[in-house]
């Protein structure tokens, strides 16, 4: 696998690589060795080391001793860490960058304070705080007739929300509310007319879509706000200079927060979108690879079973095939149950307050749909949330290995807030991995155990500590925009189980220290295949790097989230942070 360039060779040769008054100007463009600091490897083998050597080309060439390395490569450019820690690249599993470039550009009203680069926004708890700033963002708006977008806005926290009620704060500026876990938007009277939003094209989407999209209420959720809405949306919500703005902001936060890797799986990039994610994502500054995985709801929606498989190759031939910026191969994702932060996700014995949850991709269409992919050999990734869901998709599981079997084949359960020790056991059993995001704990819990779960569920999602007794591969993300893109918040919030009120909640279900970091650097690379490239410090593999000021191992386990970062190395590449 390419993943160096002409450009990131040439970056490489003319970096700087010295943030050290100890660095030699003695520089040899064939090696970079950096040493001075502690090496955290993430190999079995070799959990530490004291030095790394690493190629022009942006591969790592030598781990180990200090005296070895400078005695085998004398001549090499040197980097001396300044007692820093040096750590494999941080890996998202999971994000949205379509999703988290416009709700982070737009206001933010949520339940949680959220820290952008250029501003923070305070954290809104209650329905009259949160019609009071929707206000006031509505009269800080100077043209009448731009539409205010804002996101954030949770039913648990903020009470109920509709179209007669945006209509009150203005019935002639289009209001667009897009609910906390992009599932669900609110809309006002305004913003009905200006897209031209009708029953007669709702109907037309079929009985699935119909009961999704409330008109008179002007809600939309799940297949209402995905197939119906958000195409009529795209082309005004993620405008060209919102979405590069948002993008741009996105990658500096990244950047931040150490990543040097993610992926989106069921990544949504419109035709007119892809110039500014090549521009963007692929630019020699961004210090990362974006990876993306097709979604299947759409292809499924728009071309049937007959044609699904063909619509998601076409998708992944949309971007390069090598590079930074690139869809996976033979990789697909499924959305089964609803938004946990919705409360719309399958659970077998309901919710206490007598909603219901709903399906996004029906059991049947995902029995379908694995069907088919399975048999290509795909990687298939099934976004699944309650403990019904959960079961359902056992049985599928169950089926696909009974008709055709397969090894390795790294059937990947994302996100996994509900379920009980015996799922657990029958995935591993199954041969399936899970990516979980353990922020629901974090900023969920609390108050599901108040409203819909009760406390018996809502404590004991993201059940870490019984997926690794059973010994499953398990990698952390965050889903951005549902919890901040930081590795080592997730990390904290998986080891740790506290919440955003400072409690601890089932703490005999938390992820050890070692698991919870492998979970954001070797165990992501597993989820994705790229093992033998990404997440560990190891000789061959691509010399990503993320530089910490202090040790993760050996810091209070509640001051984890906290570490400061000092930058990230790209293909060998020093990229420090700005202060």
């Amino acid at each position: 696998m390419k993943y160096s360039t002409l450009s990131s060779l040439l970056m490489l040769l003319l970096a700087s690589t010295s943030f050290s008054a100890h660095a030699n100007e003695n520089k040899d463009p064939q090696t970079t060795i950096f040493y001075g600091g502690s090496v955290i490897t993430m190999e079995k083998a070799q959990p530490r080391a004291e030095a790394v050597v690493t190629s022009k080309y942006g591969k790592i060439v030598y781990v180990g001793l200090e005296k070895d390395a400078l005695k085998q490569y004398p001549n090499s450019k040197k980097v001396d860490l300044d007692d820093k820690v040096l750590m494999p690249g941080f890996i998202e599993q999971h994000l949205h960058p379509f999703l988290a470039s416009l709700t982070l550009n737009m206001p933010v009203i949520a339940p949680e304070e959220w820290k952008l680069p250029s501003k923070t926004w305070p954290a809104v708890t209650n329905h009259d705080d949160y019609i009071a700033a929707l206000m006031a963002q509505e009269k800080a708006l100077t043209d009448p007739n731009e539409v205010l977008w804002t996101w954030g806005f949770n039913n648990f926290f903020h009470g109920e929300l509709s179209r007669q009620e945006l209509d009150k704060i203005s019935n002639t500026r289009p209001i667009g509310v897009w609910h906390r876990s992009a599932h669900e938007f609110y809309v006002n009277s305004a913003f009905i007319k200006k897209f031209g939003l009708n029953q007669d094209d709702i109907d037309k989407l079929g009985k699935e879509v119909a009961d999704q999209a409330n008109l008179d209420e002007g809600h939309f959720l799940e297949g209402g706000a995905l197939i119906y809405l958000l195409p009529r949306i795209a082309s005004e919500l993620g405008n060209k200079e919102r979405f590069s703005a948002g993008l741009k902001q996105m990658v500096t936060m990244l950047h931040q927060k150490g990543v040097t890797a993610y992926n989106e799986p069921g990544a949504f990039i419109p035709d007119y979108m892809i110039d500014t994610y090549l521009e963007i994502l692929g630019g020699e500054s961004t210090p990362m690879y974006s990876f993306f995985t097709p979604e299947s709801k759409t292809p499924y929606f728009t071309k049937g079973k007959e044609g699904v498989l063909k619509e998601v190759e076409r998708i992944t031939t949309t971007l390069p095939e090598e590079g930074k910026v690139r869809f996976f191969d033979k990789q697909v994702k499924l959305l089964f149950d609803g938004a946990i932060i919705s409360q719309l996700m399958k659970m077998k014995d309901g919710y206490i307050d007598g909603h219901h949850g709903e399906w996004i991709q029906t059991p049947e269409d995902v029995e379908a749909i694995t069907k088919i992919f399975w048999e290509n050999d795909y990687q298939i990734l099934v976004h699944v949330n309650g403990d019904l869901g959960v079961e359902k998709l056992i049985k599928i599981l169950e089926k696909r290995q009974a008709e055709y079997p397969r090894e390795d084949h790294r059937f990947t359960i994302i996100h996994f807030a509900n379920s009980t020790d015996e799922q657990v056991e029958k995935l591993k059993s199954l041969g399936a991995i899970i990516s979980v995001n353990p922020y629901y704990v974090t900023g969920f819990s609390e108050k599901f155990g108040e409203v819909g779960l009760g406390k018996e569920r809502a404590h004991s999602m993201v059940r870490l500590a019984t997926i690794e007794k059973e010994g499953i591969p398990v990698s952390l993300h965050s889903d951005a925009p549902m919890a901040p893109s930081d590795p080592l918040l997730l990390a904290w919030s998986a080891a740790t189980r506290m919440t955003n009120e400072g409690n601890v909640i089932r703490p005999d279900l938390a992820l050890s220290r070692d698991a919870a970091l492998r979970g954001i650097t070797i165990e992501a690379a597993y989820s994705w295949g790229e093992e033998e490239t990404l997440g560990s410090i190891k000789t061959g593999k691509i010399a990503n790097f993320t530089i910490l000021e202090q040790d993760p191992y050996k810091v209070d386990i509640k001051t984890l989230k906290d570490l400061p970062i000092y930058g990230t190395v790209f293909e060998g590449k020093l990229f420090p942070i700005d202060k």
